[in-house]
């Protein structure tokens, strides 16, 4: 079956984050996919050096409205997937154009809705404070499926600071409670120095989470490409999220970090401390594959 998909993300020139890091997946997996890059950076920041400009709402506006001229977005899209926005107008830009897709959509008609709410890690934000508020208030909206905050920005969108499994339960009825967004994953949470992938989905009313394998090292893109992975599945499996899906996913990504971090380490000689550029293409086959996914899956 051919599927299409439109992704809103970010773009490097070398390396793989943003739309670099979903796009081959997603393609692999046998997604046609359409691009609007929210930036034109030359590489991720962790290399040292750093050129390149984010681009204005005005110039994303103008894309996703051309877009719109070819050919009717809500019947072309299987998939529409949003990732990082560099600024308040932009991330603005992007759901105003997106909006009138979606204001009078049945769940089960229409693109399926993901947003990546790329805010911060560790404890900081990425983005100006202004962008965690336009979050707020699309999400508020009801209109997206799918959502996949790390730990930080759940605990940022929620007000809620996870100490133990009774908070991240309680954060995980708040945002469905507040935000209506029926499904999604909190790509890691480390409770009691074990990290876990935790999943939520309304049609069921539960929670529930899979443990994560630590690898001693730091890996850029790794969340763009589980959100790629996480759609694909997502999509593949009626729109619903399951403990299987999250376990397939959890999987996959592991074998593709695990296999990355022992080729750099063998080209180091040594365990390397962060990876900033997983070879997605020379892992390709690990993105055809399907795993067995037997993780344990704990409910909440």
């Amino acid at each position: 079956m051919h599927r299409n998909l439109l992704s809103i993300l970010s773009h490097v020139c070398h390396g793989y984050v943003g739309n670099r890091a979903c796009v081959f997946p997603l393609q692999c997996c046998g997604w046609d996919v359409d691009t609007v890059h929210t930036t034109n950076y030359l590489n991720h920041p962790g290399h040292g050096t750093f050129q390149g400009e984010k681009n204005d709402g005005r110039t994303i506006s103008t894309i996703i409205e051309g877009l719109k001229k070819l050919f009717d977005l809500r019947e072309y899209y299987n998939v529409v997937l949003v990732g990082y926005c560099p600024s308040a107008e932009v991330m603005t830009a992007v759901y105003e154009e997106l909006e009138p897709i979606y204001k009078t959509k049945d769940r089960k008609e229409g693109p399926v809705f993901v947003v990546d709410p790329v805010l911060g890690d560790n404890g900081r934000l990425y983005v100006p404070e202004e962008v965690v508020q336009v979050h707020i208030d699309f999400l508020k909206r009801g209109l997206v499926d799918l959502t996949t905050p790390n730990q930080f920005e759940m605990e940022l969108l929620t007000d809620t600071k996870f100490l133990s499994w009774n908070d991240v339960k309680s954060a995980c009825y708040k945002f469905y409670d507040t935000y209506k967004v029926p499904d999604f994953v909190i790509l890691s949470v480390l409770i009691d120095e074990q990290m876990y992938s935790v999943g939520f989905s309304a049609s069921t009313e539960t929670v529930f989470y899979v443990p994560i394998q630590e690898i001693r090292c730091r890996f850029s893109g790794c969340g763009d490409i589980f959100t790629a992975l996480l759609t694909n599945e997502f999509y593949s499996n009626g729109r619903v999220l399951s403990p299987q899906v999250l376990t397939l996913v959890v999987d996959k990504l592991h074998r593709i970090l695990l296999t990355s971090f022992r080729e750099e380490r063998a080209r180091l000689g040594r365990d390397p401390d962060v990876i900033h550029d997983i070879n997605l293409v020379r892992l390709r086959d690990l993105f055809e594959r399907s795993f067995g996914g037997d993780l344990e899956v704990k409910y909440l």
